[in-house]
């Protein structure tokens, strides 16, 4: 499910560098542990925490 999470949000925001890949991965495990237990919710609060900038 967490690999979903992060394959969505890195192919949304277009994130290939590897280094950004693993502190995604980081993040979503740490909201994991919060409680977000869901796709949908892991997703929501990764945008919150993580949004890309305007271009």
């Amino acid at each position: 499910m967490m690999e979903k999470v992060l394959a969505a949000y890195c192919a949304a925001h277009n994130v290939t560098n590897p280094i950004e890949r693993d502190d995604l991965a980081m993040l979503i495990l740490e909201l994991f542990d919060m409680g977000s237990r869901e796709e949908e919710a892991l997703l929501a609060e990764l945008i919150k925490r993580r949004p890309m900038p305007a271009t």
